[in-house]
């Protein structure tokens, strides 16, 4: 069997389609990892801390006193942050254990659902404080905000 013109671009060819389909896999692979105004973060969000959802939406209209209060509660939230993180990665490791051990999922699951417990209740007493002190314009464009990040939530 002798290699000629035609058996090479035939090789060509086929190269050409594998990695065009590689590069396209890639990037369907990552759409869902793409925030078209900052650039990629590391997939599906699980609750962007609501400090930053304002101080991005708001921008400049925001007071320095009202920044400040932000700063402070994203600093407090970090804890319950970090102890969510942990919970669903005790999730992920008792999944895995052989044999499976259902009293120690179920109590992880008690975690985890009293750490986002706090963490919504904490959440939302800050949220009635700065809605107060905004003014009716900042709270109908972050309600515009909230509402584009949700709307695939609509069956």
């Amino acid at each position: 069997m002798t290699w000629t013109r035609t058996r090479t671009l035939a090789l060509l060819l086929f190269v050409s389609v594998a990695f065009n389909l590689f590069v396209a896999g890639m990037s369907v692979g990552r759409w869902d990892r793409w925030d078209w105004h900052r650039g990629p973060h590391d997939g599906p969000r699980h609750g962007k801390p609501m400090s930053k959802i304002i101080e991005y939406t708001l921008g400049d209209s925001l007071t320095p006193e009202i920044r400040e209060r932000l700063e402070r509660h994203h600093d407090a939230m970090q804890e319950t942050f970090r102890e969510s993180r942990e919970s669903r990665r005790e999730i992920r490791d008792i999944l895995i254990q052989e044999p499976f051990d259902r009293e120690a999922y179920l109590v992880a699951l008690d975690r985890m659902s009293a750490v986002h417990d706090r963490m919504r209740a904490e959440t939302h007493s800050f949220m009635i404080e700065i809605m107060e002190e905004l003014t009716p314009e900042q709270r109908r464009k972050l309600v515009e905000k909230l509402d584009r990040k949700r709307r695939f939530d609509d069956d």
